[in-house]
């Protein structure tokens, strides 16, 4: 899964866990806490590097294992610097429900877009899911514009002091385009 791309003119890699990117990930997330604290609920304040070595060998563990979440750091060349990472966990028949974070230095900039575009592609035998709050228009926009179609909205089941009570968005990427209804929308419900 890991390879090498070119964005907007930024030479960057797609790379597996490894300890070795523990400083650049901790300082990610610690610029990106305001941005990441209102969707994400693992995000902390302050990342420490002792948590962040815990998390990154946890990642790498997870990697190798059959049923794990498969880490992908997105990197820039020189490994200074994390643009993001996404996650793939791996479901039954083929499938894998994608999420992700983007470092807020590199946000908006079609990183993550052309990072998530390709390696979804290169996986063609796989469908993705992808879920997001109805409050982030920001991942919204970028499912769109992966090419990730809205199949489900399951109306108010998240709730944040933020945002209050918002819905749950469902994306997917691949397989077939006929969503199939969750067990309340088989039974009447909205």
């Amino acid at each position: 899964m890991e390879f090498a791309l070119t964005v907007n003119g930024l030479a960057l890699s797609v790379r597996s866990p490894d300890p070795a990117l523990v400083t650049p990930v901790r300082e990610a997330l610690n610029a990106s806490y305001r941005e990441h604290a209102p969707f994400l609920e693992w995000a902390v304040e302050h990342t420490s590097e002792e948590r962040a070595l815990s998390s990154m060998l946890r990642a790498r563990d997870d990697f190798a294992s059959e049923s794990g979440e498969r880490r992908l750091f997105i990197v820039t060349e020189d490994g200074r610097a994390i643009v993001g990472c996404i996650g793939l966990v791996p479901r039954r028949r083929k499938r894998y429900v994608v999420g992700y974070w983007a470092s807020s230095a590199f946000a908006g900039k079609g990183y993550m877009r052309e990072v998530l575009q390709q390696l979804v592609r290169r996986l063609p035998e796989f469908t993705f899911y992808l879920t997001t709050s109805s409050a982030n228009t920001r991942s919204q926009r970028l499912a769109e514009a992966t090419g990730f179609a809205l199949i489900r909205v399951h109306p108010q089941v998240r709730q944040t002091p933020l945002h209050g009570v918002q819905d749950t968005w469902v994306y997917r990427f691949g397989g077939k385009r006929q969503a199939k209804k969750s067990p309340r929308e088989s039974a009447g419900e909205p």
